[in-house]
């Protein structure tokens, strides 16, 4: 095996698969893009519980209400789009399926997102019948997050550029996939917290996201200056990079506004539209951080190799 380039023989297939899976996972990311803004709102404008019952909007596929107000709207579109999010997760793994290709890294990928999509339909479902406990709730957020990445990384794994992209060895190899995936994990760690926060309203779990957003400030700007210090070499890391800082910067000034127009989760905020907006900017720009961060570290882990005499070592 030589150092300037290691490729594992089973990922071959994914060169031959052509671009429609590529351009189904990424129409996919696109619409979980949508879906989360959406459900943002709902929480934002606090129409969580428009309608007390799931899978249907009182009792109807498409109740009148979600047309004359507001929170209706919100509540039952968003419904609708994850849905449709579902539908598209499952139409590129039959994809797949059908062009043999669930073996590869993609079709692997892309079998762990739909299921992470059907289970947050369904923890979603049960929190409305549950009139929205903070647990099930967070976890609906969360999950969103996860399978935004995961499709984000599907996309990846189904590109010309996961096929062409051939491992350079590195003796930063262990320390940069390391802060990689240590910058994804304290994403979604600070998603949790964000999530409780909103959900729940309280000002220690507020004040912890608060702190704690120093931390993951910290933790990524490495990962980021690491992996373009270390693996320039490497197509596309460097500008994963610079994308990566830019969201990270975005964030914290959209957090400091969150921060400064927060409200709680009543019903009430729905005539706010704007402060709510604004705020659901800030958790879709969270998404993103975290989708890119996961590029990112799916990216050094293709790209990089272990150097022969650190392996050695």
């Amino acid at each position: 095996m030589t150092a300037s380039s290691v490729s594992s023989p089973q990922l071959a297939p994914a060169a031959e698969l052509g671009s429609a899976p590529f351009r189904l996972a990424v129409a996919m990311v696109a619409w979980t893009i949508v879906v989360i803004l959406k459900g943002a709102m709902v929480t934002s404008t606090g129409s969580g519980m428009a309608y007390a019952d799931w899978p249907l909007s009182d009792g109807q596929l498409m109740p009148a209400s979600s047309l004359t107000t507001l929170a209706g709207f919100l509540e039952h579109f968003h419904r609708i789009a994850g849905a449709i999010a579902g539908l598209l997760s499952l139409t590129l793994v039959v994809d797949l399926y059908r062009r043999r290709a669930l073996a590869t890294a993609g079709g692997r990928a892309a079998i762990l997102g739909l299921a992470l999509i059907l289970v947050q339909g369904v923890v979603g479902g049960v929190g409305v019948l549950n009139n929205t406990p903070v647990a099930m709730s967070s976890l609906h957020g969360t999950l969103a997050q996860l399978t935004i990445a995961t499709f984000a990384v599907t996309a990846y794994r189904l590109s010309r550029r996961y096929a062409a992209t051939k491992a350079i060895a590195h003796p930063s190899t262990g320390a940069g996939r390391r802060m990689a995936v240590i910058a994804v994990v304290a994403l979604v760690v600070q998603t949790i917290i964000g999530a409780i926060a909103r959900h729940s309203g309280s000002e220690h779990a507020l004040w912890t996201h608060v702190a704690n957003a120093l931390v993951v400030f910290l933790l990524v700007l490495i990962a980021a200056g690491l992996a373009a210090g270390r693996f320039a070499a490497v197509p596309g890391i460097k500008s994963l990079s610079r994308w990566l800082l830019w969201l990270l910067v975005v964030q914290l000034v959209l957090g400091f506004v969150a921060l400064l127009i927060r409200t709680g989760k009543s019903p009430e905020n729905v005539e706010q539209l704007v402060r709510a907006s604004l705020i659901s900017s800030h958790v879709l720009a969270g998404s993103l951080l975290t989708v890119t961060a996961s590029l990112l570290a799916a990216h050094v882990f293709r790209g990089t190799a272990r150097a022969p005499e650190v392996a050695r070592g």
